[in-house]
C-alpha cells in the first residue's frame, strides 16, 4: 500500500486524556515491577516511570500513521526516544500532540518519524520520537533517511550491570491493557499475517523494562534522574523471554550505553541503547 508522502508536517488533533494511580501501577507492572517495586505501584501517590511517556503518546501517533495510509499491520517499530522535561504526578490531565516529521525509502519499506510533546496540567512533561517502518511500502524513490543512533558499549568493555528479567508468556496479554492494543501482540492470526508464528511482545514493553533496570542500576531509581533513553529495535522478543540488560557507562558523565539480549538465543533485541541520566 502506498504511502501518502503529503503527510509530512502534519498534525493531528491533540489527545486529552486523564490518569490516575492505577494506571501508572498498571504501567509499571506491565514491565514486571512488583513486590521488589512498591513506589512505582502502591497507591495513593506512586512514582511514575519515566517511559510512561510513550502511553499518552501511543494514540496521536498512531493517528498520524493511519492518516499515510499505510497498512499498519505491516508496521515495525524501529527506534524510540523518550526525552523527560519533569517527571509526571501520580495523576493528572495529560494533552499530547504528534507531528509526522518526515517519510524515508527504506526499499524494503517507508520509515515514518514522528515527534510529540505531552503536557501534564498544562505543563510540558515529555519529549518523543518515534521512528516506524511500513513494510512494503518502499522503493517509491524517495530519499533514504537521516543516520541513526549508533551508540554501542566500549569494545572490550565489562558491563557496569547486568540484570536479568524474566518476562511471562501472558507479558503482551497485560502491557496491551496499557493502551497498545496493536493486535500483533494479541491476535494470532494478525501476528502470523505478519509473518510470525504468535504474537510478540510490544517493543516499547522491552524498551520499557530497560528504562527500568537502567534507572535503578545508574539513577538510583529516581525518576527525577532521567533525562532520556533512545533505542533502536534489533530483534523482536516473544513473550516468556528471558531477556538480559547490560549497560555501560560512556566517558561523558550521565551517559551509558544499553543493550538487550534474549537470553536463550542470544539474539541481541535491542544493540543500540543511549541512556542519559543525572549523575
Amino acid at each position: 500500500m502506498a504511502i501518502d508522502l503529503s503527510t509530512v508536517g502534519h498534525s493531528v488533533e491533540p489527545h486529552s486524556k486523564s490518569y490516575d494511580w492505577r494506571d501508572v501501577s498498571l504501567y509499571a507492572q506491565a514491565l514486571g515491577a512488583g513486590t521488589g517495586d512498591l513506589k512505582y505501584v502502591l497507591d495513593p501517590s506512586p512514582q511514575v516511570l519515566p517511559t510512561w511517556g510513550v502511553i499518552p503518546a501511543f494514540e496521536p501517533v498512531f493517528d498520524a500513521m493511519r492518516a499515510t495510509g499505510g497498512d499498519l499491520v505491516q508496521l515495525l517499530h524501529t527506534a524510540q526516544r523518550t526525552e523527560l522535561v519533569r517527571p509526571f504526578p501520580a495523576a493528572g490531565e495529560m494533552k499530547t500532540r504528534a507531528r509526522i516529521r518526515g517519510i524515508w525509502d527504506m526499499k524494503i519499506g517507508a520509515i515514518c518519524f514522528l515527534d510529540t510533546e505531552t503536557e501534564v496540567d498544562s505543563e510540558l512533561a515529555c519529549r518523543t520520537s518515534w521512528q516506524l517502518l511500513v513494510r512494503g511500502a518502499g522503493g517509491f524513490g524517495g530519499e533514504r533517511p537521516p543516520g541513526s543512533l549508533r551508540t554501542k558499549p566500549p569494545r572490550g568493555a565489562e558491563p557496569d550491570f547486568e540484570v536479568e528479567v524474566e518476562t511471562s508468556a501472558d507479558q503482551a496479554l497485560l502491557y496491551r491493557l496499557t493502551g497498545d492494543v496493536n493486535p500483533i501482540h494479541s491476535h494470532p492470526e494478525v501476528a502470523a499475517q505478519a509473518g510470525f508464528d504468535r504474537p510478540i511482545l510490544h517493543g516499547l514493553c522491552t524498551y520499557g523494562i530497560a528504562g527500568r533496570v537502567a534507572l535503578k542500576a545508574l539513577a538510583g531509581d529516581e525518576p527525577a534522574r532521567f533525562k532520556a533513553l533512545e533505542t533502536r529495535f534489533n530483534k523482536v522478543v516473544m513473550p516468556g523471554d528471558t531477556l538480559v540488560v547490560r549497560g555501560y557507562k560512556l566517558e561523558a558523565a550521565g551517559q551509558a550505553a544499553v543493550t538487550v539480549t534474549v537470553k536463550a538465543s542470544g539474539d541481541v533485541a535491542i544493540a543500540n541503547g543511549l541512556f542519559e541520566y543525572a549523575p
